[in-house]
């Protein structure tokens, strides 16, 4: 890339199902970063033109996506390269994937994880757990040598409310919560109670069953957009960072920058 200032801010974007987030990529830090609607084109086209505002002379250097929503990622794609004059970078497809995975098919593991583990091991340089709490829960282990070995996914919280609403006769359409108590007291509070601490039980059994595989008891890295809700009762984390996945396309452009020789 001759001539190319790494030192340039770019933007990063996560295209997730549920939202989308974009920020500014500058120094290895990520700045102001910002979530829409997947669906909502307007609203992404207002976060982005604030992005670029903040920009130096207006100029974006790069544009960098991690997705796991292919129809979004396209959408996406052609409005950015309709509006700058470059091509966007895709983790996973343009650039590599930013640590090792070793399972069976890295191609087929969702993006979000591979950069949500990438984020967690570059800050931490040790064996780690991340738990994304996301439309979809993921409990995912990096071991010692910075190899995203395996996890485990499970309905997220809305997912599995609306299974509760869809697949029964009387359940009401119920919106996640956490009741005063740990029981619910009316038929809203007994789907809140059991969703979400189902979901935080069944997350300690996996983590407690990773660091059995490690044998000691690693790092537990809380994301996502349920943390608000569930991370007060997960004392099994150690530390909640928001922005884990987008701050991991940021480290996927910082290394595919470093392979490049920038």
């Amino acid at each position: 890339m001759p001539g190319y200032d790494p030192d340039a801010p770019v933007i990063v974007i996560e295209i997730g199902n549920t939202t989308t987030a974009i920020g500014t990529w500058h120094k290895d830090q990520l700045k102001t970063p910002l979530s829409v609607s997947t669906d909502d084109e307007a609203g992404f086209d207002q976060a982005l033109e604030a992005h670029v505002d903040a920009m130096p002379k207006r100029r974006v250097a790069a544009v960098i996506i991690g997705s796991v929503v292919p129809q979004a990622l396209q959408r996406i794609q052609g409005c950015l390269e309709n509006r700058f004059d470059l091509n966007t970078l895709v983790v996973g497809d343009t650039i590599p994937l930013p640590i090792d995975v070793g399972v069976a098919d890295a191609t087929a593991i969702g993006v979000d994880r591979v950069c949500a583990a990438a984020a967690a091991y570059d800050k931490l340089q040790t064996g780690c757990i991340i738990v994304d709490f996301g439309s979809a829960v993921t409990v995912d282990l990096v071991d010692d040598e910075g190899t995203l070995v395996g996890g485990a996914i499970l309905p997220g919280l809305k997912m599995q409310l609306r299974a509760l609403h869809e697949c029964t006769a009387a359940l009401p359409e119920v919106k996640p919560g956490l009741p005063e108590t740990p029981y619910g007291r009316n038929t809203t509070e007994a789907m809140q109670a059991g969703v979400c601490r189902g979901v935080v039980g069944a997350v300690r059994a996996l983590v407690e069953a990773y660091a059995n595989s490690l044998n000691r008891w690693p790092q537990v890295l809380g994301t996502g957009g349920d943390l608000t809700l569930v991370g007060p009762i997960c004392d099994f984390l150690d530390t909640q960072v928001q922005y884990l996945v987008l701050r991991g396309v940021g480290v996927a452009y910082m290394k595919h920058l470093k392979a490049m020789g920038v």
